[in-house]
């Protein structure tokens, strides 16, 4: 499974009680001047997204605030570097910045003056090697996006794909080294393109640019030169300078040559693989579970040579994604993370890969590995540390400590830029200092009285002082606290309570001279609206834990609390992830000690049948966990008759019903027998909003793995859109508990 680019970070902040969610932005105190002008910071503090103070001015005018707010932070939540290293893309909730890193310049190219409400959670974009071109997915739907090549140059774009599958983690995109070529998946195909040629309009039809048919996980390119794409098991290699040529003609020639041939169908949907430059060894990840190591010794249709494969096994730990990176030796490494079964911080490491599967690094709470151009380096941060590793040897070569890391740019073989939670921040991997450039956010905000300049405390003692001609920010070192000045004789600002229930407090400028009159500083900060809908999300543990670790994480990353149901089946197979269900936030019901249907025939159902069905599934989830069910269930497959529910009422539980109208565990086999309708996840997650939002909230259910057959994608691999989709339109998330009398 590719290593996704998601926000691990987010499990670090975030403070909300389980259960009910409450309001997620505050003002914090102002700073008024004798112009009128005003400081302030908004802090957000929502499902879903990093929380942090940004760091705003404002000017007064016949008491109200005149003109648009301007951000003075900018915080790094994802960074790239764009034109071959001049550029520091920049890039939050709030829009897009710039910064030329030749004349330390700064500017927004994007901005959204409104402050944002959802969770805004940022969508990764693939930089060209040169960083001329950028393919990014714009949202269009719950699951869906609209696919984008653009010229950093031109400020142009072209629409790749209408109707893409929209993804937080990636885009279905892959460069070839020297950024004259990428290949894209669109509608089950894989192309190749021509970013110039496709800019200038003169690129040849889609048609002509087929390579296969799969997503973007049966394409990777090698040493700057090949193209190598799986079809069915044959493993094919295209000379990057014969595309067209074999895209004109592959139906007389075919498409490429065969290098070998795998022991198993390569099924793109789940499956990864990766190829070293000099193509001699491939790495073939199958279901995001077994690795493989071949040797790669001819051209023909022979099998690989196998020189490792074994699934990933750990005592301590379930596996939640891996990526395959090649070293500048041509040695393959794998970059794992895990969750623990007795925590919720995520564990990544990295495993030397030859005849064995050998653990060489173990981190905490680890980002995710950023290489550099040439691979000879490696950094990732674990908390408020950035850690740089020679990938040849994986020896330590340097560290860099201060602050919270949120986001990593190489800028050069021995140069990066460190986004962290005060400061965005130059290194040099050969120093002991770092140079802030960027103050990230503010704990607060003031005027220095001296020379007028914006002042930025970090809330470490360490404040900033901000340059209007440039907008990059210069290290005052450690200062006294400030004491804000919230009146200058014609206004004074205050925080007040608000009838708005997104605005922790609202920010409010009062007249003092000729008509008194109070206004606040944003007026939709102070519109009263209606108490959020609620949302619950259930889980339905059978027999199958392939989704948990990816539910329990993105549970974990929205920082939302579900409802997971538990049978006795699932315990006894599955005692540590039982255990790791347990110690994570969401409560846990019970679903019979059973996964047989209970209205099938042969059974005898009666209400000491029942009673004694749920006492037994109490024991053995707390002789598991040492823990007890919540007292709510559900009979396998939700169909439970008026007599099993009030047998299970008399026994103390209240029983519940989610939304059924379409079903994620619908298998492709299923469909062949005429047993259901099979409905992909974008299709589920639309069937589910329309319900939420016509019934004001409600019940859905995820399976967490399937019983029997398979499908084509898991809802659950879509948890992040779905939680996305339903916090974006407006409605809490809370645990099943908090519905169930609307039952």
């Amino acid at each position: 499974m590719k290593l996704k680019e998601s926000a691990f970070f987010l499990f670090f902040i975030l403070f909300f009680s389980v259960g009910l969610c409450h309001a997620g932005i505050k003002f914090g105190d102002a700073d008024i001047n004798e112009k009128d002008e005003v400081l302030y910071t908004v802090r957000h503090e929502l499902p879903g997204t990093i929380s942090y103070r940004s760091l705003f001015k404002a000017d007064i005018k016949n008491g109200v605030m005149s003109g648009e707010p301007e951000m003075v932070t900018c915080f790094p939540e994802k960074m790239e570097m764009l034109a071959n290293g001049s550029i520091l893309q920049i890039r939050n909730r709030y829009g897009i910045a710039w910064m030329n890193t030749k004349t330390k310049e700064f500017n927004w190219r994007k901005f959204t003056t409104k402050i944002p409400l959802n969770s805004m959670r940022l969508a990764p974009m693939s930089v060209s090697p040169d960083g001329k071109w950028l393919c990014y997915s714009e949202k269009t739907g719950y699951a869906t996006g609209r696919l984008i090549l653009e010229s950093v140059e031109r400020d142009k774009k072209i629409v790749l794909d209408e109707k893409s599958s929209f993804s937080y983690e990636s885009i279905p995109v892959k460069w070839l080294s020297d950024s004259s070529v990428f290949v894209y998946a669109k509608d089950g195909n894989i192309y190749f393109c021509n970013p110039d040629a496709l800019m200038r309009g003169v690129e040849v039809s889609e048609e002509y640019r087929l390579i296969c048919e799969g997503t973007i996980n049966a394409v990777n390119w090698a040493d700057g030169k090949y193209l190598i794409y799986i079809d069915r098991d044959l493993v094919y290699r295209i000379n990057a300078k014969e595309l067209y040529t074999l895209g004109l003609y592959s139906n007389i020639i075919g498409k490429g040559t065969a290098i070998g041939r795998l022991p198993s169908q390569f099924v793109s949907s789940r499956d990864t693989f990766s190829v070293n430059d000099e193509v001699s060894a491939f790495v073939f990840i199958q279901n995001g579970k077994t690795f493989t190591y071949y040797g790669i010794n001819s051209q023909n249709y022979d099998f690989f040579d196998v020189i490792y494969s074994g699934p990933f096994f750990d005592l301590k730990s379930s596996l939640l994604e891996a990526e395959i990176m090649w070293t500048s030796n041509q040695t393959p490494f794998i970059w794992t993370r895990s969750l623990p079964y007795n925590s919720d911080k995520i564990v990544s490491s990295v495993y030397r890969l030859d005849q064995h599967l050998t653990k060489i690094i173990e981190v905490e709470d680890s980002g995710l590995p950023i290489l550099s151009k040439d691979k000879s380096k490696c950094a990732f941060s674990s908390g408020s540390t950035v850690h740089v590793y020679d990938t040849t040897t994986w020896k330590k070569l340097a560290d860099l400590t201060g602050e919270q890391v949120y986001s990593i740019a190489w800028v050069n073989l021995d140069t990066l830029y460190i986004g962290g939670s005060k400061t965005i921040r130059k290194w040099n991997i050969f120093d002991s200092y770092s140079d802030a450039v960027m103050a990230s956010s503010a704990f607060n905000g003031y005027w220095d009285g001296a020379s007028g300049r914006i002042i930025a405390e970090a809330g470490n003692g360490y404040a900033y002082a901000f340059d209007p001609a440039t907008r990059i920010w210069k290290s005052m070192g450690l200062q006294e606290k400030h004491i804000n000045s919230s009146r200058n004789g014609r206004y004074r600002l205050f925080c007040g309570d608000t009838p708005n229930k997104n605005y922790e407090n609202a920010l409010y400028v009062r007249t003092l001279t000729g008509k008194a009159v109070t206004n606040p500083v944003y007026s939709e900060s102070t519109k009263k609206i209606e108490e959020k809908k609620k949302v619950a999300l259930v889980f339905d543990a059978y027999d199958n834990a392939d989704g948990l670790t990816r539910i329990l994480y993105e549970m974990g990353l929205y920082n939302v609390t579900g409802t997971v149901f538990i049978n006795g089946e699932f315990i006894r197979r599955y005692p540590n992830e039982t255990r790791q269900i347990s110690v994570s936030k969401n409560e846990v019901a019970s679903m019979f000690f059973t996964k047989s249907k209970l209205t099938q025939s042969g059974f005898v159902i009666d209400e000491n049948y029942i009673r004694r069905g749920l006492a037994r599934n109490e024991d053995e989830y707390f002789a598991c966990t040492k823990k007890e069910l919540s007292l709510m269930w559900h009979d396998p497959f939700y169909e439970g008759t008026d007599k099993i529910i009030e047998a299970g009422k008399n026994a103390g539980y209240a029983y519940i019903m989610p939304f059924l109208g379409v079903r994620d565990s619908v298998s492709l086999e299923d469909v062949v027998n005429g047993k259901g309708k099979y409905a992909s996840p974008s299709e589920i997650i639309d069937v589910y909003m329309k319900h939420l939002k016509s019934n004001g909230g409600g019940i859905v259910p995820v399976t967490v793995g399937l019983s029997n057959g398979t499908r084509e994608s898991y809802l659950y691999d879509s948890l992040d859109l779905l939680l996305s989709a339903i916090l974006d339109a407006g409605f809490d998330i809370v645990p099943v508990r908090y519905l169930k009398e609307q039952l």
